[in-house]
């Protein structure tokens, strides 16, 4: 008898915990019902809009940051989750926003306009391309004077024929002024060096070292009387005039003056003495141009002197760049 009272009341506590459980159940679903109801029924569209407008006092002087701060806004929008219940302009402002963020990060994130490398890409002073390249006999009749790119160029490009005048440091002072060239036994200037032979050839490659040192009208008042003597001492010679090569600035520590837009300036001033004076430009930078106004990425350890490879690659270019001799029954 005892036994079954028991029974029946662990059975009573079961039934009171189950329906106590019930009803806390029925009571959350109750409240949160209910206030789902009440935001859907309380809500206004055109309250909801104003509240998201930027502060003129903080969205900053310029539109374009106050149309970031509204779109960022209607974004995260307390009540934007109801969107699709109660107002269809709200989820089409959060698209639009989407849209204009994605456009601007696009535009951030454009690269460069591709950049020419020389200011006059018609110019008749620039040698073009033939179809059918020279071999290194071309050059056995050739003096190539220049700077430490120069001289790397001898030294790494696998050119078998020609006659060297570099120094490292070259610059116009450098070659009017000083005994720069040795002969073997001493220094001598370039002029000297030049007229000790007979060249059919002239290819100049200088104005690294010219950087910052004179005003652009100086430097070609100098150039153009350097490249005269020249001519004068070997009057028979074709001059050509290499441009100056871009540089990776990242990779400069030599100067604010060693930059790409001095190096395009320069070699405005190389082009415009090739054309008033009749002379070849060969344009490396069409070769060595990353596209962008810079070095290609890797064509130079320290930013300034090309690497082995890409001499070989100017050599390649030289064999396919020149001026056509005419023929003889023209």
């Amino acid at each position: 008898m005892a036994q079954r009272k028991r029974r029946r009341r662990k059975r009573r506590s079961e039934f009171a915990f189950v329906l106590k459980l019930m009803i806390m159940v029925a009571l959350v679903i109750l409240i949160f019902e209910g206030r789902l109801i009440y935001t859907m029924v309380t809500f206004d569209p055109s309250a909801e809009s104003v509240s998201t407008q930027s502060d003129p006092e903080t969205s900053g002087t310029s539109g374009g940051s106050g149309e970031k701060e509204t779109a960022a806004a209607v974004v995260t929008s307390p009540n934007s989750y109801l969107a699709g219940l109660g107002d269809a302009s709200l989820s089409d402002a959060g698209t639009e926003a989407s849209a204009q963020t994605e456009t601007e990060t696009e535009t951030e994130t454009e690269p460069e306009t591709e950049h020419d490398t020389v200011s006059n890409p018609d110019s008749t002073a620039i040698v073009r391309a033939q179809d059918d390249a020279v071999d290194d006999s071309y050059f056995s009749d050739a003096v190539f004077i220049g700077d430490s790119r120069m001289e790397g160029f001898r030294n790494t490009s696998g050119i078998t024929e020609g006659t060297f005048f570099t120094s490292v440091g070259m610059s116009l002072s450098s070659m009017t002024s000083g005994e720069i060239i040795s002969d073997g036994e001493d220094t001598i200037t370039v002029a000297a060096a030049l007229s000790g032979g007979t060249y059919g050839k002239i290819y100049i490659m200088l104005g690294a070292n010219d950087l910052g040192e004179y005003s652009w009208a100086d430097f070609k008042t100098g150039f153009e009387a350097v490249t005269e003597r020249f001519m004068e001492l070997q009057p028979d010679a074709m001059m050509y005039i290499c441009s100056c090569i871009y540089v990776e600035e990242d990779k400069v520590d030599t100067g604010d003056y060693i930059n790409n837009e001095n190096v395009d300036k320069l070699n405005e001033v190389l082009l415009e003495v090739c054309e008033e004076e009749g002379y070849n430009y060969l344009d490396f930078n069409e070769l060595l141009s990353d596209g962008y106004g810079s070095l290609i990425e890797g064509a130079s350890s320290d930013g300034v002197h090309i690497t082995a490879e890409y001499c070989k690659e100017m050599l390649n270019y030289l064999k396919t760049h020149y001026v056509a001799e005419p023929d003889e029954d023209s």
